[in-house]
C-alpha cells in the first residue's frame, strides 16, 4: 500500500510540475515573435510570400494545437494570390508521435478561398506544391532518397471547411468553374477506418455555363496504401441548371461503389442514377449489380432509358447489357442493345444496335467483336422519303494503353463503305483513319435549297453588299485546333456540291490547327484534277493550288455554279489564298493567280458577229448598241488563253486572246469576285470571210475591230458595243478602200513573179499602217 501511495504521489507530483511548466510556457511565450521567420521559412522553401494578419494561437495539452487567422498564399515567384483563410484551427496528439503516428484532431478551415489555374503550356499554378516541379536542390535525373525508418501512420480526426471557394480555369480550352459556399463535414480519416461525408456547394461556371446546387452524402473507407476506395449509403443531388438543361433535378443512389485500382476491383451494388428537367428530359440508368475482379465476376441485367420532349424534337431511347459470363479471365457480355427512336421537325430517325461485349481485367482491354445494326432516316427532304443503312464490323480498347481501334462495313443506298480507325493516346487523342467506297452522292443526303426569288426586273441575285441581304453566320475553325488526325478516302465515284468525280483520292493531315489535304486527284469532266489544299484555323486562312487538265469547262460551271457562259476544253490552274469568316470574306480576301487554255469551245449568251453587224447598221447614231445576254446565242472560238492577278477579291485580266474562223477577241479588265461583278472590254474584229457563223451578212464589216464592254453581275451581264470607236474604224477601212482603189491595188490577191509579193496586198498593208490599222 505503501508502495502504490507513493507510486501515486510522484505520478501526480509529475502531473503538477507538467501543468506548471505548460502554464509557464504559455505565459511567457509568444508564437506571433516568429511569424517573420514562418514567411521567410515559406519563401525558402516555396519562393511563395505568405501574409500573416492574424494571430496565432497555440494549446499544449492534452494535444499540441494551433488557431490561425487571416493567411494569404501567393502565386508561383510571388505573383497575384493562390489561397487565403479567415481562421484555420488543427491539433496534434502528443503521445503518438513518439511511436511515429500523426493523430490529428479534427482540421477546421473558415473562409478558404482558392483559384487553380492550367496554363496554355500545361502547366499549373499548383505545380511546385505538388511536386511536380524539380527543386533546384534536386541533381538532374536524380530521384530523393526516401526518409528513413517506417512511413508516418496519418490519422486525422476529421476535416471541415466552412464557407469555402475553390475556383478551376484552364487556358487551354477555356474552362471556367467556380464551387461557392462549400461545406464539408467527414468522419475519421485512416487507413481501413469507416467515415461518414457531408458536402454542400454551389457549382458557377462560365466556361461551361452552370449553376448548380449539389449535396452530397456518403459513408466511405479509404486504403492510404493501395489507393482504394470504398463507399457507401450514397445519395448524391444536383439542381439547377446545365448545358443544354433548364431546371435540372439530377439524384443518384447506390449502396455500395468499391473500387481498387491495385487489385483490379469494381463492385457496383444498388445504383439508381435518375435526372429531370423542365425542358422535358428524363433519364434512369439502373445497375443491380455488377462486380468485375480476376478473381469473381458477376452481374444482372443493366438497364437505361431516355426521354427527350421539346417543341419538334423528341428522343426515345432504350439501352440494355445482358448479365456477364466469366470465362476464365474473359468477362463476357452475350448482348448489348441500344434502341433509338427520335424526331426533329419533319425529320424522324430509328435504328437498332446489338453487340456482345467481352472485358479482359488482367490486359485491360475490351472488346465489341460483332457490332450489327440498321438505321432508318425518313422525311420529306430525304430522297425517295426513306433513308435505310446498315453497319457491320467490330471496335477494340486497351485502357492501360490508351488505345482504340474499329473496323465498320455499311450499306448506305447505292453506297458501299469500308473504314478502318485508330485512336491514341485518350487524353491527347492522335486519329489515324482510312474510308474507301464505291460510290457516295453527298448532295443526296444534304438539306433541298429552294432557288431564291429574284424581285421582277432583277437577276437571278443581286449583288452582294444588297441591302436585303441577310447577314451571313460566321463559320468556326475551333475544333480544328484540337484535331489530330492522318488518314485518307478513296471513293470511286462522288458527287458532292454538284460536282461529279471519279477515282477520288484525298490525303489529309490535322495537327496543331492546321488542315493539309495532300494529294487531291480525280477524274471529272473528261479530265484530270492534281493539287492541293490548306486550312488554318489559328488565323482563318486557305489555301489551294489546283491543276485541271483536259478539263469540259462547260458542264463543270453548269453544276458547280448554275453558269452556262462558257464552253470549250482544256486546261485550268490555280494558286490561291484567303482569309475571314464568312464567304463573302473569303471572297474579298482572294489573292493569286489563276490561268486558262481551251479549244473548240463558244462564249455563251452573246453573238459578237451579230453586235457588229447591229452596230454597223446604225453608223452615225450617237445611241450605244447594248444587248443582255440571252439563251441560244454564242460566239464561237477555237482558241482561247488567259491569265488573271488576284488581289483582294479582284481578278485583273490583261492578255485574253480568242481565235476562230470568224472573230478574233483581245481582252482586258477586272472581274470583282467579291461583289460578283464585271467590267471588261474585248476587241472584237471579224475576219474578211462569208462562210461560218455570220454568214454572207458579215461581210460588210469584217476586219473592223469594235470595243465591247462587259458589265453587270454575273447573273445578268450587259454588252455594249462603243460606236464612235466602231465608226472611226469603219471610216478608215473605207478610206482604206477607196485610196487603194485609185492607186491600183484593186487587184490585189492575183500572182505576180515568182518571189515578189502581190501588188494589192502591199499597198492594203501600207495605207493601213498609215491610218493606224
Amino acid at each position: 500500500m505503501k508502495a502504490l501511495k507513493w507510486i501515486l504521489g510522484i505520478a501526480g507530483g509529475l502531473l503538477v510540475l507538467v501543468i506548471v511548466v505548460i502554464a509557464i510556457v504559455a505565459a511567457t511565450f509568444d508564437p506571433n515573435q516568429y511569424k517573420p521567420q514562418i514567411v521567410d521559412l515559406v519563401k525558402q522553401k516555396t519562393g511563395r510570400t505568405l501574409a500573416m494578419d492574424g494571430k496565432i494561437g497555440l494549446s499544449f495539452f492534452p494535444r499540441i494545437g494551433a488557431e490561425v487567422e487571416k493567411l494569404a498564399l501567393s502565386g508561383p515567384r510571388g505573383q497575384g494570390t493562390f489561397a487565403k483563410v479567415e481562421e484555420a484551427r488543427v491539433a496534434v496528439a502528443l503521445l503518438p508521435l513518439l511511436s511515429k503516428q500523426v493523430i490529428v484532431d479534427k482540421v477546421v478551415l473558415t473562409g478558404l478561398a482558392v483559384d487553380l489555374v492550367r496554363y496554355k503550356d500545361g502547366r499549373t499554378n499548383f505545380d511546385d506544391l505538388i511536386g511536380a516541379e524539380a527543386k533546384p536542390d534536386e541533381k538532374a535525373g536524380q530521384k530523393p532518397a526516401p526518409p528513413a525508418g517506417a512511413p508516418l501512420a496519418i490519422d486525422v480526426g476529421g476535416i471541415a471547411l466552412k464557407n469555402a471557394a475553390i475556383g478551376w480555369r484552364d487556358e487551354g480550352d477555356g474552362t471556367d468553374v467556380r464551387l461557392s459556399a462549400v461545406d464539408l463535414e467527414t468522419g475519421r480519416i485512416a487507413s481501413g477506418v469507416p467515415g461518414k461525408l457531408k458536402l454542400a456547394a454551389k457549382v458557377d461556371g462560365k466556361q461551361p455555363q452552370v449553376r448548380l446546387q449539389v449535396d452530397l452524402s456518403t459513408g466511405y473507407v479509404l486504403d492510404f496504401a493501395g489507393g482504394a476506395v470504398a463507399l457507401s449509403a450514397l445519395e448524391l443531388k444536383a439542381a439547377g441548371d446545365a448545358p443544354g438543361l433548364t431546371g435540372l433535378d439530377a439524384r443518384a443512389k447506390g449502396e455500395k461503389l468499391d473500387l481498387d485500382p491495385a487489385a483490379r476491383r469494381f463492385d457496383l451494388s444498388g445504383i439508381e442514377l435518375a435526372a429531370k428537367s423542365k425542358d422535358g428530359l428524363d433519364a434512369k440508368v439502373s445497375i443491380p449489380k455488377l462486380r468485375l475482379a480476376p478473381d469473381r465476376s458477376e452481374s444482372q441485367a443493366i438497364s437505361g432509358a431516355l426521354k427527350l420532349a421539346r417543341p419538334g424534337q423528341a428522343v426515345d431511347a432504350k439501352l440494355a447489357l445482358s448479365a456477364l459470363e466469366a470465362k476464365g479471365k474473359q468477362i463476357q457480355f452475350a448482348r448489348f442493345d441500344v434502341d433509338l427512336d427520335a424526331k426533329t421537325g419533319e425529320l424522324a430517325v430509328q435504328g437498332k444496335l446489338a453487340t456482345p461485349v467481352t472485358l479482359n481485367l488482367e490486359a485491360s482491354q475490351i472488346s465489341l467483336p460483332g457490332i450489327a445494326g440498321d438505321l432508318t432516316v425518313s422525311g420529306p427532304d430525304i430522297p425517295h422519303k426513306t433513308l435505310r443503312a446498315a453497319l457491320k464490323g467490330g471496335a477494340r480498347a486497351d485502357w492501360a494503353k490508351q488505345n482504340a481501334s474499329a473496323e465498320l462495313a455499311a450499306k448506305l443506298d447505292e453506297s458501299n463503305l469500308q473504314a478502318k480507325l485508330a485512336v491514341a493516346h485518350w487524353s491527347k487523342a492522335a486519329i489515324n483513319f482510312d474510308v474507301v467506297a464505291d460510290r457516295l452522292n453527298v448532295d443526296r443526303y444534304l438539306p433541298h435549297k429552294p432557288a431564291a426569288k429574284a424581285p421582277a426586273g432583277v437577276g437571278a441575285s443581286a449583288p452582294a453588299g444588297g441591302g436585303g441581304a441577310a447577314a451571313e453566320k460566321p463559320f468556326d475553325l475551333t475544333p480544328l485546333k484540337a484535331l489530330d488526325a492522318t488518314g485518307s478516302v478513296k471513293i470511286g465515284a462522288l458527287q458532292v456540291a454538284n460536282i461529279n468525280a471519279d477515282n477520288v483520292n484525298v490525303g489529309l493531315k490535322a495537327a496543331g490547327g492546321r488542315l493539309e489535304v495532300s494529294p487531291i486527284s480525280a477524274s471529272l469532266y473528261q479530265g484530270t484534277l492534281a493539287g492541293t489544299a490548306a486550312v488554318n484555323a489559328n488565323n482563318n486562312a486557305f489555301a489551294v493550288k489546283q491543276q485541271l487538265a483536259g478539263i469540259s469547262v462547260g458542264p463543270l460551271l453548269r453544276d458547280v455554279a448554275n453558269k452556262d457562259i462558257l464552253e470549250g476544253r482544256g486546261n485550268v490552274a490555280l494558286d490561291l489564298t484567303t482569309t475571314g469568316q464568312t464567304p463573302t470574306a473569303l471572297k474579298k480576301a482572294l489573292n493569286g493567280t489563276a490561268s486558262l487554255a481551251l479549244k473548240d469551245g463558244a462564249f455563251k449568251g452573246v453573238d459578237v458577229a451579230g453586235l457588229l453587224r447591229q452596230a454597223r447598221a446604225i453608223l452615225g447614231s450617237k445611241s450605244a448598241v447594248e444587248q443582255q445576254a440571252k439563251g441560244g446565242q454564242k460566239t464561237d472560238f477555237t482558241e482561247l488563253t488567259a491569265s488573271f492577278v488576284i488581289k483582294n477579291g479582284v481578278a485583273r485580266n490583261e492578255d485574253l486572246q480568242a481565235k476562230s474562223p470568224l472573230v478574233r477577241l483581245a481582252g482586258a479588265g477586272d472581274i470583282n469576285i467579291g461583289e460578283g461583278t464585271m467590267d471588261y472590254t474585248a476587241k472584237a474584229s471579224l475576219v474578211a470571210t462569208s462562210t461560218g457563223q455570220g454568214g454572207k451578212d458579215t461581210a460588210n464589216v469584217s476586219g473592223i475591230t469594235a470595243p465591247v464592254r462587259v458589265t453587270g453581275p454575273f447573273d445578268n451581264l450587259k454588252y455594249t458595243v462603243d460606236i464612235a470607236a466602231l465608226a472611226t474604224d469603219a471610216a478608215k477601212d473605207a478610206l482604206a478602200r477607196e485610196l487603194e482603189r485609185r492607186l491600183g491595188g484593186g487587184q490585189a490577191g492575183k500572182a505576180g513573179a515568182p518571189g515578189e509579193r502581190p501588188s494589192g496586198s502591199s499597198t492594203r498593208d501600207v495605207l493601213r499602217g498609215l491610218l493606224g490599222r
